[in-house]
């Protein structure tokens, strides 16, 4: 026992250690991270045993010393990347992040320089060489392992730590759930966060969930469907607008910004509904905006740092505004200036009821900015070909990116807001001409990546963007503040516009003094769950929403003719851009874009360009490799 006990003692010395190293790299200073020890020492306590469930298993091992190092490295790694994230953003690292891991790829380049991508690459080598070298080298413990006695040691062991946790979270000394991931990581500490992370994932069952829960809710807490405020066949098109990283520098208390970014916008707050609106996430977690935008769900209810994009909604359709106005006839359209895979919208949007979705894949004339993102003024152009394609009413969801980081400055960041302004203004102008009744609802999705502190900003908070409500209704001029999962309910609430579970019990919320706040939560936790992931009693048990079959782009692209010209092969055609790739077989081969009628597979060997059993499409391919669409082949 004394054997055990002091080996243990020594796996808490070492997980201690690693411990303050982590909060170290989080907090970026040894006072910071001294300060959280002596006034949490029952959180680092529980963060230490944390740390040492996986050290449990040196006990089974031969190769101790080559475990320790390794279990060792991987926490420091996760508390590096964390650190490193946190400079870049104030949401911490979560599990959710691995998800993500490609999309971070696509990006790095834009937060590293070769420099440090060469050094990172290095640091990864230097840590695997050297678990290989201690596995190979260090000293191996002699004696046979009595492995019955070593299982019963180990995870008993890792039982207790487990039970500890579970006492910690019973008696509230550690929270479940996170309403602000961020200070939950300081005051929780990484370790007890993150793996939370790692099993906290969806929503959780509402003690009270029942059918007869649900229809109390609906009876009572929902505004009557199909009471419209508007005359028949006058519905607005509904344009929602998410700029990325887009706030009012004003609303920074230290800005030293001399001239004005956004006068436009600023312009359009005071003659038109505008306010605040309160986001769930700080520096990223573009697609948790918009999630929340769209479906009217609140993201509190989820696993800590979850995108439902990567989650539920791979596979489970999901009432949306989207689904909710088409059935009133509208069209609905998802645009984005950046590439379509990217948190797996080409597949969501289908989940969440949108006909067609352009991202940049599909998009012509391309602009970008220093730093690589696509410039926003393209837009303009891809909502009008959206609004021409159909007869009748669109929903229109649209996703901005040129204010994305990583920026040089901050008189870098108010110059792309600058231009930002530019596109917003001249979009109204274009949409002020056209003579249909049109709704343009603008927000920012999160504030930009800066290091900085909410009492440094207006409002106290890093949690709110600007809204603002154009229109060509003459809709009363009202000043409110919105969470981002009432903002769909509130602007369709101000056309008259009862449609869609979500936004009628938002709606019955908004449109009531002294509500009871805490039943409003308690209850859309109900729905939310009952929709997603319970007996769907809302919809009396059959889901009546089917994935859309997705067209990708506004405009077909289509093949009209193939000439082969040794060693070339030109392709003849409709609407093709840079991203139009030839491919035999599926595989992609190297294509030149000339101009849009015309590309040119390069260099092919004769024998394979001339094999009638080579399979010829043209498909449209971005930086990750995969295909979106297939153009259309002519006979």
């Amino acid at each position: 026992m004394k054997t055990i006990a002091k080996g243990y003692a020594k796996l808490f010395l070492l997980s201690a250690v690693i411990n303050f190293l982590i909060e170290w790299f989080s907090r970026k200073s040894i006072m910071e991270t001294l300060y959280y020890v002596m006034g949490s020492p029952e959180v680092f306590f529980l963060n230490t045993l944390i740390i040492m469930v996986p050290f449990t298993l040196v006990w089974l091992v031969k190769h101790k010393i080559a475990l320790m190092a390794l279990v060792s490295i991987m926490w420091l790694g996760l508390g590096v990347i964390n650190g490193f994230l946190l400079i870049f953003r104030t949401t911490p690292f979560t599990a959710t992040d691995f998800r993500l891991a490609k999309y971070g790829l696509n990006m790095l380049t834009a937060y590293m320089s070769v420099p440090m991508i060469i050094a990172a690459v290095l640091g990864i080598g230097a840590a695997v060489g050297l678990c290989v070298f201690l596995w190979k080298k260090a000293p191996v413990y002699k004696k046979k392992i009595p492995y019955a006695r070593a299982f019963v040691i180990a995870f008993g062991g890792a039982a207790v730590i487990l039970g500890i946790t579970k006492v910690y979270m019973c008696q509230g000394w550690v929270s479940v759930k996170f309403g602000n991931i961020g200070q939950a990581y300081q005051d929780y500490g990484f370790p007890y966060c993150f793996t939370n992370s790692i099993f906290n994932i969806g929503i959780p069952k509402p003690d009270d969930y029942s059918e007869e829960i649900v229809a109390t809710i609906e009876q009572k807490e929902l505004i009557p469907t199909h009471t419209y405020g508007i005359a028949e066949n006058k519905t607005p098109n509904v344009i929602m607008i998410q700029l990325e990283s887009f706030f009012d520098p004003m609303d920074w208390e230290k800005s030293l910004v001399k001239e004005d970014p956004i006068p436009y916008f600023r312009y359009l707050r005071t003659k038109f509904p505008s306010g605040y609106l309160k986001v769930p996430s700080v520096g990223a977690g573009t697609a948790n905006t918009e999630f929340e935008c769209i479906t009217g769900m609140n993201l509190d209810f989820f696993g800590p740092g979850e995108y439902p994009y990567k989650t539920i909604l791979k596979k489970t359709v999901c009432e949306s505004t989207a689904f909710d106005l088409k059935e009133l006839g509208y069209s609905t359209h998802a645009i984005h200036n950046n590439e379509g895979t990217f948190y797996d919208r080409n597949m969501v949007f289908a989940q969440l009821g949108f006909d067609t979705f352009t991202p940049i894949e599909y998009m012509y004339n391309i602009e970008r900015n220093p730093t690589g993102w696509c410039k926003d003024r393209i837009l303009v152009g891809e909502i009008v070909k959206a609004l021409d394609s159909t007869p009748n009413q669109d929903f229109i969801y649209t996703i901005s990116v040129q204010g994305h980081g990583a920026y040089p400055d901050f008189e870098y960041y108010c110059s792309q807001i600058h231009e930002m302004d530019l596109f917003i203004r001249e979009l109204l102008l274009t949409l002020s001409i056209r003579p249909e009744p049109t709704v343009v609802v603008m927000y920012g999705d999160h504030l930009p990546g800066f290091e900085w502190d909410e009492d440094e900003m207006r409002n106290k908070t890093l949690f709110e963007t600007p809204y603002v409500v154009w229109n060509n209704m003459n809709l009363p001029v009202e000043k409110r503040n919105v969470e981002s999962y009432q903002l769909s309910s509130y602007v369709l609430n101000m056309v008259g516009i009862h449609e869609g579970t979500m936004i009628r019990y938002h709606q019955n919320f908004l449109s009531k003094k002294n509500m009871d706040e805490e039943k409003y939560l308690t209850d859309m936790q109900v729905l939310e769950y009952d929709m997603l992931y319970g007996d769907r009693e809302i919809y009396d048990k059959e889901l009546p929403y089917e994935a859309t079959d997705l067209q990708m782009g506004i405009d077909p692209i289509v093949v009209e003719k193939i000439i082969y010209n040794k060693p070339n092969l030109l392709v003849y055609g409709k609407n093709f851009n840079q991203y139009s790739k030839v491919c035999m077989n599926g595989k992609a081969v190297d294509t030149m874009y000339v101009w849009p009628e015309l590309i040119i597979a390069r260099d092919l060997p004769e024998k394979k360009a001339e094999d009638d059993e080579v399979e010829l499409t043209v498909m449209q391919i971005g930086r990750d490799k995969v295909a979106l669409g297939e153009a259309e082949m002519l006979p």
